[in-house]
């Protein structure tokens, strides 16, 4: 009887330790995930990982691995132990999601997964993990890339309405037309401004006076907000002013034309966004050359100071070049 109940006792602790190595042999891995690292895989989809690494399911030996998720802050863990006694362990770690993380842990188990297959006889200690891959970045495309598109390059062609004070008449009205490019916060033209005859009156008639002057002006952008723009503008005006007096005893060709030229500070908002904007600019004009008229034993009409001025509404269009 004791014989007996001696060999049920010692197969029992055999069975016990058949049914141990059988469950590590069928499971290599256990995966835990702390509060937190919900998202990171689970044993099902750790191995399906491990197992597209590989090329194929399951480890031959009977090793185990242990990894549990964690998560502090934006910043998730892996560890792996080797064993169920937790020796050899092994931490990775990635910021942002639990993605990277995955696939480095998968990474990391394939290779410790291959390396039980060989059996090599001395001890295995765990492979240098690979970095897990990069968040993306939030840094702005052109940042990133050496290749951005550079501001693109603008054909515009404006006409305009302007006031035109004390350069001719107190005020006056006078037109404009300019055709230039636009890059970015700077400008450029070549333009036209005319002033149509004005009348001045003398003590026997009358001077009518005229201005066509050629332009050439730049600019560059001081403020933007959005589509608007403020610019300081500058170039030169060139061109010639003609009058004419008419009356009793003057002479039909009291007619005299003088060069005009004036260095522009012009202020300028602007809409430049094709295909189409517009422009309100203030304009100081310095007189460098300018001559009043006068017809011979009558008074001046009127004498121009050294600096006019000018206040212009031009309509724009744009094409991209």
């Amino acid at each position: 009887m004791r014989g007996r109940l001696g060999g049920f006792l010692f197969a029992s602790v055999i069975g016990t330790l058949q049914t141990r190595a059988l469950a590590q042999r069928t499971e290599p891995l256990h995966v835990e995930r702390a509060l937190g690292a919900e998202e990171c895989p689970d044993e099902a989809d750790l191995d399906q990982r491990v197992a597209a690494i590989r090329g194929r399911a399951r480890l031959e030996g009977n090793a185990s691995y242990e990894v549990e998720f964690s998560r502090s802050g934006d910043t998730f863990s892996a560890t792996i132990s080797s064993g169920r006694s937790g020796e050899s362990q092994r931490v990775l770690e990635g910021r942002g999601t639990c993605a990277s993380l995955a696939q480095a842990t998968a990474v990391t188990l394939a290779l410790l997964f291959d390396s039980d297959a060989d059996h090599t006889a001395a001890p295995r200690a765990l492979p240098p993990a690979p970095p897990p891959k990069p968040e993306p970045s939030l840094a702005p495309p052109s940042a990133l890339d050496p290749s951005a598109p550079r501001p693109s390059l603008d054909g515009t062609l404006s006409l305009g309405v302007a006031g035109l004070a004390f350069v001719l008449t107190p005020l006056s009205p006078a037109f404009t037309g300019e055709l230039g490019l636009h890059v970015g916060g700077f400008r450029a033209g070549l333009g036209v401004l005319w002033n149509p005859p004005q009348s001045l009156a003398l003590e026997s008639g009358q001077t009518k006076v005229s201005l066509l002057s050629g332009t050439v002006r730049a600019c560059v952008a001081l403020a933007r907000a959005r589509r608007i723009e403020l610019d300081i503008c500058s170039g030169l005006f060139a061109g010639a002013v003609s009058a004419k007096a008419d009356g009793a005893g003057i002479s039909d060709n009291a007619a005299r034309t003088r060069s005009y030229l004036a260095l522009p500070f012009e202020l300028s908002l602007a809409q430049l966004s094709a295909p189409f904007g517009w422009e309100v600019s203030a304009t100081a004009l310095a007189a460098l050359a300018h001559h009043d008229f006068e017809v011979e034993g009558l008074p001046v009409p009127y004498r121009a100071p050294r600096v006019g001025a000018m206040v212009t509404l031009r309509a724009l269009a744009l094409w991209p070049w």
